[in-house]
């Protein structure tokens, strides 16, 4: 899985207020800060340089391949001084909940806010087991879940054996209901909802929020809230955004780390309590939030005064779990058990609030109870089950009054009513008729509820308690040998309809399985593997599932036919990008094929070489030693006592050419894909039956001559789509002609040479760009792809290099099409771009409001808009009515205006960007101010605006240099479907050879395709720049002006 910070927008407020909101100054003013007490982050690192943390952080540690502690994001430090910051940046006045405790700093997301849960796993070993953290702290967090995910069932097994606390994000994706991840969903966990600050509407709670029940058992969570709408604290001068000591964010990630502090200044109170303890006087003493559900907002928001201050422990919640079948009358009761720790005796008058439902739904053993001096008491809250809905979820809180009034606990309340059930069952086998194990997704089709994955383990069976409904059940599953000896397949067993009105078994067996391959008419290796899946009961939005099989690692895609469906709509599609082989072998008539060419590695050069092979044994240091492989081909075996990168290094220095892996397992060798950083020389291994008969020719002869064909970057490449409606298919496989398919010829005319890569995503039934690997071409070179052509297949074709991506719109192909694209090309300038929301969207307007969407400032004229990666692109766009400034924007390239008058009226949008980069002599500033008028609209549609769109044409080499007498063509355009656009009547051009120094007027041919002017440089100009405009017969027009737009020869 995939950890993320949990964030939502920014606003502002102050460390300061949100801790007092909670308590803290009281409990500080008692002497506790919360010293030695040990708490742990769990975040995207720490600014250890940082004022108010310079003393606090007692150990770091990164789980992060490739990357230090030190937090270049931002999370981690704002979240870490929200703990136990000093506040030293602000004369101490910002400073968090415990600014006594220690900080012992995990690092277990990357740079960008994201992590794989095997970071996050070993971060949470470390915090309770080397460090022995008290409390954990972790504002992050995954999909929602039951809390039997690995995360989730981490927290409680550490939990349990540590005693530790850990302290949990409930997530920012609310306000809708069982919308908390993972692993805030654990029952161990102490989960945070967020409520806002002090001022208007205290303890709101955050729309962004999620909410409970939990998903699968409707258990209570959140647990209880704290603050987490624009809380101020630490910036870390490694952050992306934002300037000085502070920042201001929100989200669960800001109120975590206050709970967290209050969990450590309870510690600091009771040293001997453990992590669950903690956890109950936490709950128990929150105040009060009455009006939000314990499924919204658990026991109400955090009050560490009154938790430090209280004599009086509640247990945990009394939440029951029922399971169906029941007898009439059937009661069921949990206790609440108080805890008093003080000299004389309370008395509690208990009573359930919010009161509000079903009658007679929960009754109290006791209204009334006594908890005596240095004792216990208990009261049994009794659930009628006759009063409750099948499949019903109620929660209301148990709240202890003592003599005076004042509320001295609150306890969440519960029941989940199980309703009818049936067993479904779910057995898999492999060819050899044992079990196999994977991952299920389950998805109810009637009540068209959120899918739920599931992992079938060794035992090759699943059993599953079900409401009675229609499900489509599929599972993903690695199957070794159905391809041959080691093949290694990726298989996709589905069953999109099982009606389940009773027990039920199903059964998946690698038997029925058949081969899902591309078979194209010139030969190609797999570069991307993908299954999708589309699923929708009638009038309901269809439920879509992808799997991409990494192509490193399996040789071939596998499903299982299926019967047609007869309810509502299944869709099963399967994509492959298919690519010139880049690297094969031979010997003699023998050819060797099945190559993989290792991730990052380096490539031996364009063309068919011959090469002596020279055998290395398990390619070790000592091995090399003994045979001269330089400038050959290095053969080695897959060794378990010598790493791949150890061969590398050794077939390195003893100077071979290239370093082929001979695999003795299933599938695909490539260890390189998990590996950070490249081989010192290309490397490539080949599969196990392959390896088999090259070893075999090398025992027979001794010495090997072999022909290597390779293609580093291929000349050709196939993308193909295979939908197939309401059901898969006997025969799965796609065997298109090439009379069936789409040419597209792309040529990169980027001006200086090295690599670029290219991809093209396919668009989902859903209307949603789906992702590929990209392929890598020359910058200066061509590729033709073969692309199915289906009016319902829609491609999004990208180009990109380090600095520089451009994009193309959503569109179709025609069978026996051809179509030529150019990327990279002259002259670069400000592009619209939409193809209406598929996958861009253009400036617009819906109803009286106004979004310039994303303007790219990079784009070429042959229909892509473009965007510059680096930090050196600048950009300032502003939106004006008549004289009014309505919004402006520095580098995003986005303003919105709304409340805008119906009636027509002139607005202008200007937009200004620059770019200073080394490989990019041409365009390096430009400036565009379109004028237009524009009305109301659809407020239901995204309107194009009447923005005139500039085009150029100039016959320039691959340096990006035209001739001195050469002709400039421009064309003038708007988007499709704009309103209020008239027909393009008028254009000037003015040339400019001193970079807008000076300019001249040229004269303009109308032609077909535009406009063309004449271009006449002096001797000495090395650029030209263009001044242009046009307008249309509405009075909607453009002017454009570009410095340095392309290069003079």
């Amino acid at each position: 899985g995939i950890a993320k910070v949990w964030l939502d927008g920014k606003v502002r407020a102050t460390l300061s207020d949100t801790t007092a909101q909670i308590g803290a100054p009281e409990v500080w003013s008692g002497g506790n800060t919360g010293e030695g007490v040990r708490v742990a982050v769990l975040d995207t690192g720490i600014d250890a340089g940082h004022p108010d943390l310079a003393d606090r952080v007692a150990a770091t540690e990164s789980f992060v391949p490739d990357q230090d502690v030190t937090d270049r994001n931002g999370h981690g430090t704002h979240v870490a001084s929200t703990v136990a910051g000093t506040g030293a940046a602000s004369g101490g006045t910002e400073k968090g909940v415990a600014p006594g405790a220690s900080l012992h700093i995990g690092k277990v997301l990357d740079n960008s806010g994201s992590g794989l849960d095997s970071w996050v796993l070993a971060g949470m070993e470390w915090a309770v087991r080397d460090q022995h953290a008290k409390i954990v702290s972790m504002s992050l967090g995954d999909s929602p879940t039951d809390g039997t995910d690995p995360l989730s069932e981490a927290v409680n097994r550490l939990s349990a054996e540590t005693g530790a606390l850990f302290v949990v994000a409930a997530g920012n994706s609310g306000p809708e209901a069982y919308t908390v991840g993972t692993p805030a969903a654990a029952d161990a966990a102490l989960t945070v909802g967020a409520v806002n600050g002090p001022g208007k509407g205290v303890d709101q709670l955050a729309d962004f929020s999620s909410r409970g029940p939990r998903v699968g058992d409707n258990a209570i969570k959140p647990d209880l809230t704290a603050p987490g709408v624009g809380v101020l604290a630490a910036r870390s001068q490694y952050a992306p955004e934002g300037e000085g000591a502070y920042q201001s964010l929100s989200g669960t990630s800001m109120a975590t780390p206050h709970v967290a502090g209050a969990a450590a200044l309870l510690a600091a109170e009771h040293p001997d309590w453990t992590g669950q303890r903690l956890k109950e006087a936490l709950v128990g003493t929150t105040a009060g939030t009455q009006r939000f559900s314990p499924f919204d907002a658990g026991s109400g928001r955090v009050d560490v005064a009154a938790a430090v201050r209280s004599t009086l422990l509640a247990s945990g919640d009394a939440f029951a779990q029922t399971h169906y079948p029941y007898t009439p009358g059937q009661t069921v009761r949990r206790d609440v058990t108080y805890t008093n720790s003080g000299p004389a005796p309370v008395t509690l008058d208990l009573a359930l609030s919010p009161a509000e439902l079903p009658e007679g739904l929960f009754t109290l053993s006791d209204a009334r109870v006594t908890v005596p001096a240095h004792g216990t008491a208990s009261v049994g809250v009794i659930t009628h089950l006759d009063a409750a809905e099948d499949n019903g979820a109620y929660a209301t809180r148990l709240v202890a009054t003592g003599a005076d009034g004042a509320v001295l606990a609150r306890t969440p309340v519960g029941v989940n009513k199980e309703g009818r059930r049936a067993t479904l069952a779910l057995t898999a086998k492999d060819r050899h008729d044992k079990p196999l194990s994977g991952t299920v997704i389950l998805k109810d089709v009637e009540r068209n509820t959120a899918p739920k994955i599931y992992s079938v383990g060794a035992s090759g069976r699943l059993d599953l308690r079900l409401s009675p409904s229609t499900y489509s059940v599929w599972m993903n599953s690695a199957v070794p040998g159905v391809d041959g000896t080691h093949t290694l397949g990726f298989a996709m067993f589905t069953a999109p309809e099982v009606d389940l009105d009773g027990d039920r078994t199903v059964a998946f067996n690698t038997d029925d399985l058949r081969k899902a391959a591309a078979l194209t008419p010139r030969a190609t290796a797999n570069q991307f593997l993908r299954i999708d899946q589309y699923r929708g009961n009638t009038g309901l939005f269809p439920f879509m599932d992808s799997y991409v099989a990494e192509y490193w690692r399996y040789d071939s895609l596998w499903v299982t036919p299926t019967p047609e469906v007869r309810t509502g709509s299944y869709t099963f599609a399967t994509r492959w990008r298919q690519i010139q082989p880049p690297l094969t072998f031979s010997a003699g008539s023998q050819i060797f094929d099945d190559v993989t060419v290792q991730s990052l590695s380096p490539q031996l050069p364009e063309g068919t070489r011959a090469y002596r092979a020279a055998w290395a044994g398990d390619g070790s240091a000592a091995e090399f030693r003994g045979v001269e492989v330089r400038n050959r081909v290095a053969v080695v075996r897959r060794s378990d006592t010598v790493t791949p990168t150890d061969q590398a290094a050794a077939a390195a220095k003893a100077g071979a050419r290239q370093l082929l892996i001979l695999n003795n397992g299933y599938g695909r060798f490539d260890p390189w894909a998990d590996l950070p950083e490249a081989a010192p020389l290309p490397v490539a291994s080949l599969g196990t039956d392959d390896s088999t008969r090259l070893l075999a020719r090398f025992r027979a002869t001794g010495t090997i001559t072999l022909q290597v064909a390779s293609h580093p970057t291929p000349r050709y490449a196939y993308d193909l789509v295979r939908r197939h409606d309401g059901a898969v298919p006997r025969d799965p496989s796609y065997r298109p002609a090439a009379d069936e398919l789409a040419r597209v010829d792309d040529t990169f005319r980027d001006t200086s040479q090295g690599r670029a890569v290219e991809y093209r995503q396919d668009v989902s039934l859903l209307g949603r760009p789906l992702g590929i690997v990209p392929t890598q071409v020359r910058a200066q070179g061509e590729l033709t792809s073969w692309v199915t052509a289906d009016d319902d297949v829609q491609w999004v074709s990208f180009a990109s290099r380090s600095d520089l991506g451009q994009r193309g719109v959503a569109r179709s192909y025609r069978p026996r099409s051809s179509t030529r694209e150019t990327w990279f090309a002259p002259i670069q300038h400000p592009r619209l771009l939409s193809d209406n929301g598929t996958s861009v969207q253009g400036p617009f307007r819906a109803g009286d409001h106004i979004s310039t969407s994303v303007m790219t400032a990079w784009g070429d004229s042959g229909g892509h808009a473009g965007v510059v990666w680096a930090d050196s692109d600048t950009s300032r766009i502003s939106l004006y009515q008549g004289g009014e400034l309505l919004g402006e924007d520095v580098n995003e390239r986005i303003v919105v205006a709304g409340d805008l008058s119906p009636d027509p009226k002139p607005y202008r949008l200007v937009l200004e960007g620059s770019r200073n980069l080394p490989d990019r002599p041409y365009s390096t500033r430009s400036r565009t101010v379109w004028d237009f008028t524009s009305a109301t609209t659809d407020p239901s549609r995204l309107t194009p605006l009447p923005l005139v769109q500039l085009d150029y044409a100039v016959d320039a080499d691959l340096s990006g240099r035209a001739h001195r007498r050469t002709d400039l063509t421009v064309k003038a355009s708007h988007l499709e479907g704009a309103a209020g656009a008239g027909a393009i009547h008028a254009a000037t051009v003015e040339l400019s050879y001193d970079d807008g120094a000076t300019w001249h007027r040229t004269a303009l041919r109308k032609s077909a395709d535009g406009w063309t002017a004449r271009l006449d440089a002096p001797r000495k100009a090395r650029y030209a720049s263009l001044r242009t405009t046009a307008r249309d017969t509405e009075g909607n027009g453009v002017s454009q002006t570009l410095i340095r737009a392309f290069g003079l020869r």
